[in-house]
């Protein structure tokens, strides 16, 4: 009889034991899975400002095609950017990046500041490509002595246009930027400071600027109509790090002081060889070419 009772009173606590449980996962379940999601939300969205406060600052000449989550759970997923270059007209595919989110953390895709196929060249020290559609990437320079001028090259290629990125002898205001630049090129962007930071190639010492820090101009975006927003996508894009001399003054700048050290433009390959030896050009960097078509007509 007691070994009877004590059996009993086992599988009572037993199936009391399970009811805590379903009790337990009935309840304790939504609220798990709505928790996931609000904290997945919550990185989903700090993601989504990072990337943005990267477009805003950090991308020469690019544009964002769409920006979409792929993936997505309530443990994490992906966040997916399509990018391209508008080159006098033409769309030419930039970058195709994945990023990643958790219920925990965040990361954007590493690729968005990283170059590949950088070989030695006897005229220009170092070419760097993009790393998806291996695009030549137009570069800014850290010093204006005896800089290269490929630009001056794009006069042997008719029947292209393209894009170059031209550092100046001296920086200038946004005004006397809108001066110097020749009536027939597109300006796209301008270049304020080298976000020194972040460093893909240690050691090198060719003077490329590897993170440009700038503004797009396109359109007539000039610094009086997006200078308060840029400098809070700035801050962001900083975070928490220590700010650099270039970076304490483009904060502290008004629109009519901040100063660009160099600028993307796109055009022809014949209107752009004629920058290369204009007033105020240290040197010359070639990005995107496309050979032109008969039923696209560049801008200018």
């Amino acid at each position: 009889m007691l070994d009877q009772a004590l059996r009993k009173a086992k599988w009572r606590q037993r199936l009391m034991m399970v009811l805590i449980a379903v009790v337990v996962l009935i309840i304790g379940g939504p609220l798990a899975y709505s928790g996931l999601n609000q904290l997945c939300g919550r990185q989903t969205d700090a993601l989504y400002t990072a990337l943005t406060n990267y477009h805003l600052v950090a991308e020469p000449n690019v544009t964002v095609a769409s920006e979409m989550l792929a993936n997505n759970s309530s443990f994490g997923g992906n966040v997916v950017t399509k990018e391209y270059k508008e080159i006098d007209g033409y769309v030419v595919p930039w970058g195709t990046y994945t990023s990643h989110y958790s219920f925990h953390d965040w990361e954007m895709d590493e690729s968005f500041t990283q170059t590949v196929s950088n070989r030695l060249d006897e005229n220009t020290d170092r070419q760097q490509f993009q790393n998806t559609t291996l695009q030549k990437v137009a570069r800014f320079y850290t010093h204006t002595h005896d800089l290269p001028n490929e630009a001056r090259s794009l006069s042997r290629l008719p029947n292209h246009v393209g894009e170059i990125a031209v550092t100046f002898s001296r920086a200038v205001t946004y005004a006397e930027l809108k001066q110097w630049v020749p009536k027939n090129v597109n300006l796209t962007w301008g270049y304020v400071f080298n976000d020194t930071k972040r460093v893909a190639l240690e050691g090198d010492n060719s003077g490329l600027v590897e993170n440009p820090i700038g503004m797009d101009l396109s359109y007539d975006q000039g610094p009086s109509r997006q200078l308060k927003d840029w400098q809070t996508a700035l801050r962001g894009y900083w975070g928490n790090q220590t700010r650099s001399a270039g970076m304490k003054l483009a904060l502290k700048a008004s629109a009519k002081t901040l100063q660009f050290r160099g600028v993307i433009l796109t055009g022809t390959t014949e209107q752009l060889a004629k920058v290369a030896g204009a007033a105020n050009v240290a040197g010359t960097s070639v990005g995107v070419t496309v050979a032109r078509v008969p039923y696209i007509k560049p801008v200018k």
